[in-house]
């Protein structure tokens, strides 16, 4: 057995990295809320997260003070009719997920850290003063590597995978419509000039359009699917449809904090 110890390097690009393979590695999918939000906490922090650093990422108007022993699942008051009906089925999942590492269902925050520690998803060291800190794993584990997804489930988070792959090239081709700042409404390109720019072949560009249209705030003037690579085409974005569904994360701000451009419909 491989003994643990704390990474030796822990940059704010090593954090930004790991916050980014978090998010879009299914995690987000997951319920409870406490287990991303537990994640993101313990890959924040820049010398492992003691167990008073997470509750900051807990806080919230039922939770105040982020404190681990409260309900980890919404109170059904909260929930709208569809929530409700959905959260027993939730419930019932991640006590499966728990049993699967000998551990009682959620109830709690602690119970969802616990599970963490238990699935190795994060580990718990002291430092130099006896200090217990959590350190996560890297690279980070996806849900399937840890818990007993069922099909459906599984094969959602394996095409979030995929998605994944192609996610820094589609990102690559946003940004071709903001060359100094300002907003183009369309590009006129190919798949063999993406496939240049984003350093892979004609498929690559297929993949990374395929997943920037998906949203709906990117289309395209002919179908990528099947268009020769050299064939020149139009992609164009709508940006108010752009700004009201996409979320992005930053890093960290400088008060250490997560930094996170919402969606407008949620500001």
């Amino acid at each position: 057995m491989v003994a643990l110890t704390p990474p030796a390097s822990w940059t704010e690009q090593d954090r930004e990295h790991y916050l980014q393979q978090v998010m879009r590695s299914g995690w987000s999918r997951m319920r409870p809320y406490s287990l991303l939000f537990l994640l993101l906490g313990v890959g924040i922090a820049e010398n492992g997260a003691t167990r008073e650093d997470l509750k900051l990422g807990l806080r919230n108007s039922g939770n105040p003070q982020g404190d681990l022993e409260a309900p980890c699942w919404e109170d059904p008051d909260d929930l709208d009719e569809d929530e409700q009906a959905r959260q027993p089925e939730l419930i019932e999942t991640a006590a499966l997920y728990a049993a699967h590492h000998g551990r009682p269902p959620l109830r709690t925050h602690a119970d969802v850290l616990d599970l963490l520690l238990a699935a190795g998803v994060v580990y718990e060291l002291p430092d130099a003063s006896g200090t217990p800190r959590i350190f996560p794993k890297v690279p980070a584990p996806v849900p399937a590597d840890v818990f007993p997804l069922d099909e459906e489930e599984a094969a959602v988070q394996r095409q979030l995978l995929i998605d994944s792959a192609y996610e820094g090239p589609s990102y690559r081709i946003i940004e071709l419509f903001e060359p100094d700042g300002l907003r183009r409404e369309e590009i006129v390109t190919s798949l063999d000039r993406l496939a240049r720019l984003i350093g892979g072949d004609a498929q690559d560009a297929r993949e990374a359009i395929r997943l920037l249209t998906e949203a709906g705030d990117f289309t395209t003037t002919l179908d990528v699917s099947n268009v020769p690579s050299h064939k020149v085409f139009r992609i164009q974005c709508d940006w108010d449809q752009f700004d009201q569904q996409r979320i992005s994360i930053r890093g960290m701000a400088e008060d250490g904090k997560l930094a996170v451009t919402l969606p407008s419909d949620l500001e």
